[in-house]
């Protein structure tokens, strides 16, 4: 990673500690980390050049900072508002800017990609829906959830609503397709062997 990343990196770690509500429990830099990793990895697969890949970098770095404050709804768009300055002191293009504020904006659910780069940033951060945390993450979520909105939500209503996400989520890049979306069934077959235990337990 050259200079310029790493003072970008370094910065934005930095903000995270320091600005983010600790009641934000899944969106937080554990989420980011990962959304970075594998937004590299398809870029990769798709042989992107090496600006490409910064600008994958910068989007999922910056794909989630308007959850800070707590607040899920249009946290896309303060996301927007705050890259389209930040990026600026690190001497990115407004091209390019606008490019990773589009892909930032695509992320908004339902998924509305229009390219290959905005795909993978959508891919990358719904991968958890394929990985082997994918209930863990659906509980944390739920946390959160409950967390900023201070009310308690019923276990098995919040499964139903996330098998009914699931179902109607579908990944974008033929990467994903191909080595998430496996995943994304064994899991969606877990979250629903999960609901029949529930509705037979009668919680």
């Amino acid at each position: 990673m050259d200079g310029h990343l790493k003072n970008f990196e370094s910065s934005i770690r930095r903000m995270f500690a320091e600005q983010l509500n600790p009641k934000v429990c899944y969106h937080k830099l554990d989420h980011t980390l990962t959304i970075v990793s594998k937004s590299h990895e398809i870029g990769e697969y798709f042989r992107m050049d090496d600006q490409q890949l910064d600008d994958l970098f910068f989007a999922g770095w910056l794909h989630d900072v308007g959850y800070w404050n707590g607040v899920a709804l249009d946290h896309e768009e303060r996301g927007v508002l705050f890259a389209q300055g930040f990026l600026k002191e690190f001497g990115v293009s407004q091209h390019r800017i606008d490019v990773i504020c589009g892909a930032i904006l695509a992320t908004k659910i339902p998924q509305k990609p229009i390219d290959l780069f905005e795909s993978i940033i959508c891919d990358a951060d719904l991968y958890h829906l394929s990985s082997n945390q994918c209930y863990a993450q659906t509980l944390a979520l739920k946390r959160e959830h409950e967390l900023l909105n201070k009310q308690t939500v019923d276990l098995l209503d919040w499964l139903k609503k996330s098998e009914k996400f699931m179902n109607r989520h579908h990944y974008h890049t033929d990467f994903a397709i191909r080595f998430y979306q496996p995943g994304k069934e064994e899991n969606l077959s877990f979250l629903q062997c999960k609901i029949a235990e529930l509705v037979k337990g009668g919680i």
